[in-house]
This record gives structure tokens, sequence and C-alpha cells, in this order.
């Protein structure tokens, strides 16, 4: 039985150990379920574009970080 490599493990043995490592914790923060600002819903924010995120309950758009809304 392998090691547990998570989102990481779509690149098996490719480019290096430590710049999957780092991916793997940006990616993870990415798609984790993220807190709106305005309804306080959760689970509900998505990202548009790098930097945009927009809320499908109350409708509102506004910019954050790259990865997370904020």
């Amino acid at each position: 039985m392998g090691k547990v490599t998570g989102i990481a493990g779509r690149y098996g043995a490719r480019y290096g150990s430590t710049l999957r490592k780092k991916w793997k914790e940006i990616m993870e923060k990415r798609y984790d379920d993220h807190k709106c600002p305005y309804c306080k819903t959760t689970g509900k924010v998505i990202r548009l574009a790098s930097g945009i995120w927009y809320c499908k309950k109350c409708n509102s758009k506004w910019a954050g970080l790259a990865y997370t809304p904020y």
C-alpha cells in the first residue's frame, strides 16, 4: 500500500516532492468550504477567477485573495 498523497496524487513522482507539497497546501485551501462575509453562509462561495469570489446564496461578488476569499 502506497502513501496517501491527496489532491497532489495526480502528479505521481513528477515535479519534485517540495513543489507537490506546496501545491497541495494551496489547492486544499482553495477547495475548502468558505464562509460568505455578507450572509455568513458556508459552502456556497465559489471562485469565478483569480481573486474574484461569488456567493450563490446572496449573489454578492467581491475581491479576495487568489486562492482564498479573505
